[in-house]
């Protein structure tokens, strides 16, 4: 018969069964990443792009979800997918395909050249830009409605007291997958006008059509101080020709000791996550030839 002090170690060895077999449950859980955290297994009309930590891409179809890994039917077959190696998990919709092939969303969709989209970040994304490779800056999604900008200018032979520093909030007024709107603002300052400064822009912009295709109309005012200036006008568009190649249009009217018009277009060469523009800009009625411009936004 089994001695008090017998019967007072089993029960302490099932205790510690019990801790281990609790504290195995987070670390299985822990594979339940935030990039899968809802993921669900999908019906065979909707697709879902799944991005691995190595930088592969699989376009497919989720079968079954488990603590640990993730069923997923593409092309080449089923397979399991460890849940710890998915990166990120995107919904695939219909017109995202082109005769079979996978149209990735545009890196840069939510601006033209210069000028703002009515689209918005994602909440959670970041980018970074730079335009003449001397005006880098950062801009993130704080959520899917509200986003914040800022840079700051590095023109060799100027000091910091010099430099341009600008901060570009923006903020999602209405969004659907053919109408988006949204206002915001470009706000510039240099340490060496202080005095006279913040500068910028205050605008509001609304986007028409799809990521294959869209126009772009938007209206501000710059502004000095408390002082505002004539408005300013804008009308641009995109149009997708292929999986990487978009064409591109800016357009400025503005009116201030008679009318100009600032002309543009270009081309951007897209990937999954680098956007490349490549542009020339004119004045209207000046006398001045095409400005060449280049851009890049690498999305994080």
């Amino acid at each position: 018969m089994p001695t008090p002090h017998r019967t007072l170690r089993a029960a302490l060895r099932a205790a510690a069964l019990v801790v281990i077999i609790a504290g195995a449950a987070p670390r299985l859980s822990a594979q339940d990443t935030t990039a899968t955290s809802n993921l669900r297994p999908t019906p065979d009309s909707q697709l879902v792009k799944i991005t691995l930590r190595d930088g592969s891409v699989l376009i497919g179809r989720v079968l079954d979800v488990t603590p640990m890994t993730v069923r997923f039917s593409s092309a080449v077959g089923q397979s399991d997918i460890p849940r710890s190696s998915i990166r990120r998990v995107e919904m695939a919709a219909g017109r995202a395909m082109h005769e079979g092939e996978f149209w990735p969303e545009d890196p840069s969709r939510t601006r033209l050249f210069f000028a703002p989209t009515g689209r918005m970040q994602h909440a959670g994304e970041l980018y970074f830009s730079d335009a003449y490779v001397f005006f880098p800056s950062f801009q993130a999604g704080l959520s899917d409605r509200v986003s914040l900008g800022a840079g700051v200018s590095v023109v060799p032979g100027l000091g910091l007291d010099e430099q341009l520093y600008y901060l570009t909030p923006k903020v999602g007024l209405y969004a659907s997958p053919k109408f988006n709107v949204a206002v915001g603002a470009l706000v510039a300052g240099a340490g060496s006008i202080s005095d006279e400064g913040p500068f910028g822009l205050g605008y509001g912009v609304a986007t028409m059509g799809g990521e294959d295709g869209s126009v772009t109309a938007g209206a501000g005012f710059g502004f000095h101080r408390s002082s505002a200036s004539q408005a300013v006008f804008m009308l641009g568009g995109s149009k997708r020709v292929s999986r990487g190649i978009a064409l591109l249009t800016e357009n400025y009217l503005y009116s201030e000791r008679g009318t100009s018009a600032v002309i543009s277009g270009g081309i951007r060469f897209m990937g999954e996550q680098i956007a490349v523009d490549l542009a020339g800009f004119t004045v209207t009625d000046s006398g001045v030839p095409i400005i060449p411009y280049v851009a890049f936004i690498y999305r994080f």
